[in-house]
């Protein structure tokens, strides 16, 4: 277990939720997954960023004393991840020029991953060599994480166009455990009973252009990257709105319900966000633009969908306030994001309309 005393955040709530997804499935009560957490269900639901490592590290002891062994529950848990829960990081790697750029972005902005291993990259002659080190992790729990983290990197390749990928992975599991690793990570190759997990590819590799290349998404990621990550240095309210507002976009709470989840009056939230020089309305817009931007231009969604999933009553008020934020239609931008890599579309501009839902 890990020491007491030590406070940190995780590095994404989307492992939280799955292992307790993969608990449910099997029978297991959440109640007993996540005894001696000091957590509900329903914070880890609200609480985005800001749920402790060590409440998760004894919540992943309990889904092993339950489930068994840690590398077939890391599996399980790791393959439901999806491309949203890859968050602003992932997005800043898929849309990096190359694949050079794209490893220095990963390991620049680590923290934002949902990952636990810290990646330490090694160049030896013509092979670029990540090691992916774990031994900061606590003994049991730590093959769990490096199978679920693992479990992830198929996805993680398909989303960047790169799902034949001369990447090699190998691991220190061996075995049968090493065989179930392998079949997950299908097609790449997996070399198992190696010293250290690490993922090996060759160094002329990184030269190449990424498909899913795009210049203006990987400028606006890059700083709301910098954003987040010196938002964790120093926690802020506006960080809290931001993360709980991404968390359901297509049903933002209001200011007064946003408000008693933070045990604060509305008058006083406003008052504190203003202090820091925004406001609820700003946040909310915030966040919808950046996801609008990300979900045409990265994930490809439709502009009927985008509209969907941000909560809008139709696609016409939408459209018009994606026309406010960057100057052009959103089926103008996506069709010119895909043909050109995004080249000649215009920075976001600052968001100043919200979809059509009651603000407070």
């Amino acid at each position: 277990m890990p020491p007491s005393g030590l406070v940190s955040v995780t590095r994404s709530p989307a492992g939280v939720r799955y292992a307790l997804t993969l608990a449910r499935q099997v029978g297991v009560s959440g109640h007993r997954v996540m005894a001696g957490t000091g957590l509900t269900e329903d914070q880890v639901i609200v609480s985005g960023y800001a749920i402790d490592q060590d409440a998760e590290f004894v919540l992943t002891t309990n889904l092993l004393a339950e489930l068994g062994d840690p590398v077939d529950v890391g599996i399980a848990v790791g393959s439901q991840v999806t491309v949203g829960d890859l968050g602003i990081w992932g997005y800043a790697l898929i849309s990096s020029a190359t694949g050079a750029e794209a490893l220095s972005v990963a390991v620049a902005y680590v923290s934002l991953a949902p990952t636990l291993f810290t990646p330490q990259p090694v160049r030896s002659g013509d092979t670029t060599t990540i090691v992916l080190r774990d031994e900061h992790l606590p003994v049991d729990v730590r093959d769990f994480y490096a199978a679920r983290d693992l479990s992830v990197l198929p996805l993680l390749l398909r989303t960047a166009g790169l799902g034949e990928s001369a990447l090699t992975v190998r691991t220190r599991f061996d075995g049968v455990r090493g065989e179930r690793l392998a079949a997950a990570l299908q097609p790449l190759e997996v070399r198992t009973g190696t010293p250290q997990h690490t993922l090996c590819f060759p160094s002329a590799a990184l030269s190449a252009a990424l498909p899913t290349a795009d210049p203006v998404t990987r400028a606006a990621c890059a700083r709301e990257c910098e954003r987040l990550v010196h938002s964790r240095r120093q926690p802020t309210l506006s960080a809290t709105v931001r993360s709980r507002l991404a968390q359901a976009p297509a049903a933002m709470p209001g200011i007064e319900e946003l408000a008693d989840e933070l045990h604060m009056s509305t008058r006083t939230l406003r008052r504190q966000l203003d202090h820091e020089q925004t406001s609820y309305r700003e946040l909310r817009s915030e966040v919808t633009q950046t996801l609008a931007v990300e979900l045409l231009s990265v994930v490809g969604l439709s502009v009927n969908e985008v509209a969907r999933r941000l909560g809008y009553s139709d696609t016409t008020a939408f459209s018009h306030a994606f026309r406010r934020w960057t100057g052009r239609p959103a089926g103008e931008y996506r069709k010119g994001v895909s043909t050109s890599a995004g080249r000649h579309a215009p920075a976001p501009a600052r968001p100043d309309v919200a979809p059509h839902r009651a603000d407070g």
